[in-house]
């Protein structure tokens, strides 16, 4: 296989190795991990990959899932300890993987770690810390309208992709663009209003892109040294991770951020423990529990997860209760499972960028996972309680 370009890295058979090796094709910010990682204890479930689920296809078990949908990593933890760690032929344990939109999730636990500092109001203006979008579709958006992909602006999601993605990826410096092309900032200065916010859920990633503005703008930091600073160090990660950054060193904050299967473990305990004093417990326990799903029933995903919502950059499948979901493109995962405290974290490289029941199906075998953790049947791991 040729090396992947800028042009086609994100195309198969590319994705499997550039997935891992985004900083060696887009500039990267680096988002340092402290001296005091949160310890890991290695106590494999037994015959975990036996476990049985029903997919959207009928019946399947976990090994076998694993290695035929593109899947690089998997990991799983109940507490501190790692029940499960699976890895694809020739995947190393120490390579940061990009997430994608699972990127979404973490710029709203960095905005909920800055509202527990005192630096932004989700109920303010975004022009309160923004001024530059005033006359832009965002110009009478509320941040609590950015977290709950609730602004309405001219943009369509199309990762065939359409000509708003190319822009958009343009501007990011995910694909070519001449040297005088528009950085991501000027492009979300110019998205104009399509609408009204607040009545229903559109998912537009740069949405996320301006949230993160809004956190640079309140922190008074650029999005990695703020993740790092707020998240990164206190949660107690292993390893560094890194964020795609624009020619302007502009952050992809909706998309742009690689790190390891283990520290992403480590970030869904701290949701599993309820911020556990990083992030203020109410903003977990909204995000959580709260949303509006009569948004989300009129909303863009209604049909891949219905009777679910969306609050905060976090997806509720609002099948077990107190479960949330990151959820990116090519197959990438972080399930918590509060009550259980379990967290399952996915990383793939699939060949096709978005899949409703391949999304499913990752779903499900998440929650069998959680499910299996804790049950009290001696064969509960091979079968899906």
């Amino acid at each position: 296989m040729d090396r992947p370009t800028l042009a086609n890295w994100m195309q198969p058979p590319h994705t499997r190795w550039s997935l891992r090796h985004v900083r060696e094709l887009i500039p990267t910010g680096r988002i340092r991990h402290g001296h005091h990682p949160r310890p890991l204890s290695f106590e494999p479930a037994g015959n975990l990959l036996d476990l049985r689920f029903d997919s959207s296809t009928g019946e399947r078990v976990l090994g076998e899932y694993l290695a035929t949908t593109e899947t690089d990593a998997l990991i799983a933890i109940k507490g501190d300890a790692v029940a499960l760690e699976w890895l694809a032929p020739g995947i190393r344990d120490d390579e940061p993987h990009l997430m994608f939109s699972v990127t979404k999730s973490i710029t709203s636990l960095l905005c909920g770690a800055l509202v527990g500092a005192g630096k932004i109001d989700v109920d303010a203006p975004v022009i309160t810390y923004v001024p530059d979008v005033a006359d832009s579709g965002f110009g009478d958006a509320t941040v609590r309208h950015l977290l709950d992909m609730e602004a309405s602006y001219a943009f369509v999601e199309d990762y065939s992709p359409g000509p708003d993605i190319v822009l958009y990826r343009n501007s990011a410096g995910w694909y070519p663009a001449p040297p005088d092309h528009m950085g991501l900032h000027e492009f979300l200065a110019s998205r104009q209003k399509e609408g009204e916010h607040g009545q229903r859920f559109r998912y537009m990633s740069p949405t996320t892109d301006m949230l993160g503005w809004v956190c640079e703008a309140a922190s008074g930091l650029p999005y990695s040294q703020a993740v790092s600073q707020y998240l990164w160090v206190p949660m107690g990660a292993e390893a560094d991770a890194d964020m795609t950054l624009d020619r302007f060193g502009v952050p992809r904050a909706a998309g742009g951020l690689s790190a390891t299967a283990r520290d992403l473990g480590r970030l869904g305990m701290m949701v599993a423990e309820g911020g556990a004093g990083i992030v203020p417990v109410d903003f977990i326990e909204d995000f959580t529990t709260g949303g509006d799903p009569t948004h989300w029933a009129i909303g863009d995903y209604a049909d891949w997860l219905p009777g679910g919502c969306y609050r905060s950059c976090w997806y509720q499948p609002r099948v077990d209760p107190g479960c949330v979901m990151a959820v990116g493109i090519h197959g990438q995962m972080i399930y918590v499972d509060r009550p259980r405290g379990v967290v399952v974290v996915k990383q793939s490289s699939w060949s096709i960028p978005d899949d409703n029941a391949l999304h499913s199906d990752a779903e499900y075998a998440c929650r069998a996972i959680a499910r299996a953790l804790t049950a009290e049947e001696p064969d509960a791991l091979l079968a899906t309680p």
